[in-house]
């Protein structure tokens, strides 16, 4: 009897031992086999299966404390990137300075203030009432200046004698004298913007517009972007205003490149081992040089028909120059002869 309380004891462990090793089995083993799991992925799309395989990963821990990121604002590609702009427009700046000084028969202060990229919608739409100067240069196209009124009305009142004020309530546009006078101010102001993009390129700036509204200007896109500059103008203790500059980009793009470029006057320092090297490892590059004799026409039909003996109408009179060629350039012209029984070429002159 106890034998056999024994085998049924003995049993009923194993077949519980076997249970739990199958369902130790059961959890490790996946749930799909790899074929099924195969044909059901290749049944979904692609982001179907992206957002499944996301589904799967297990959840990212999170940090306790999450601050609200703001990106920045600022020009990616404002004027702050090409410092021969910046140089430039505070060369203009510098003039202004020194022509108003001589009107005003006074030490007037200019000051940059700051400078950005900003739509060119922002800045006709501007509540401040201010003078616009507009003008083109051929290939470039329009561009712009804007003083604060007071500073225009002052520099006239100073033109005609006056000790250069601007007093009482800021009008919305100027009179026939002011406007009169201003023609004036726009041609000092087109000459000091032709002097200051001297180191770059010479402009012509042409003068086509005056007004104390922006909106009938068209110097740019209402979409387009400017870099302006900003300045400020200090004509006496009572009187100060701002003066701007606006470059629409399709006006700069074709010197951007240039404009990256930084200034400096520190001299250049020449290393001449290193130039020596240069110049040596230059002087023995092969270089092709083709003699060419003459040139001719000839349609596909013609040029398909071609055999032994014909000739080729070059229309080149005997013992005309030849041209030398370096690469796809011509160098000399040259006459085509022969030395120790091979072709030669007698340079007979340099092709300017």
């Amino acid at each position: 009897m106890i034998d056999e309380a024994d085998d049924v004891q003995r049993t009923e462990v194993d077949e519980s031992a076997s249970t739990d090793q199958l369902e130790k089995d059961r959890q490790s083993s996946p749930i799909l086999e790899p074929e099924e799991i195969e044909a059901l992925m290749a049944s979904m799309e692609p982001m179907e299966q992206a957002e499944a395989l996301f589904a799967s990963l297990p959840p990212l821990k999170q940090p306790e404390n999450i601050e609200s990121y703001n990106f920045e604002s600022g020009e990616v590609d404002g004027p702050a990137r090409y410092p021969l702009f910046v140089n430039l427009q505070e060369r203009m700046a510098e003039f202004l300075k020194d022509q108003w000084s001589d009107t005003f028969n006074r030490d007037i202060g200019v000051a940059f203030d700051h400078m950005l990229e900003e739509g060119y919608r922002d800045i006709i739409t501007d509540e401040k009432t201010r003078v616009f100067f507009a003008y083109t240069v051929e290939g470039y196209g329009p561009m712009m200046l804007a003083f604060d009124v007071p500073l225009i009305i002052a520099h006239v009142d100073a033109m005609l004698g006056g000790d250069g004020e601007a007093c009482g309530e800021i009008p919305k546009a100027l009179s026939p004298v002011e406007r009169r006078l201003s023609q004036r101010i726009a041609k000092s102001l087109e000459k000091h913007l032709e002097t200051a993009w001297e180191p770059v390129t010479i402009l012509d700036f042409e003068l086509f517009k005056i007004d104390t509204d922006p909106q009938f200007l068209s110097v740019a896109g209402a979409t387009e972007n400017c870099f302006s500059m900003y300045f400020n103008i200090q004509l006496d203790e009572k009187t100060t205003g701002s003066f701007a500059l606006h470059y629409p980009r399709t006006f700069l793009e074709p010197m951007l490149d240039n404009l990256r470029s930084t200034v400096s006057d520190d001299a250049v320092v020449v290393d001449e081992e290193w130039k020596a090297a240069m110049e040596k490892s230059l002087s023995v590059v092969p270089m092709p040089i083709i003699l060419r004799l003459g040139e001719c026409s000839l349609t596909i039909e013609d040029f398909l028909r071609l055999s032994e003996g014909d000739y080729l109408p070059f229309q080149v009179n005997e013992g005309e120059p030849a041209t030398l060629w370096v690469n796809n350039t011509v160098m000399f012209q040259a006459q085509a002869g022969s030395q120790d029984g091979v072709l030669a070429a007698e340079i007979l002159n340099k092709v300017a």
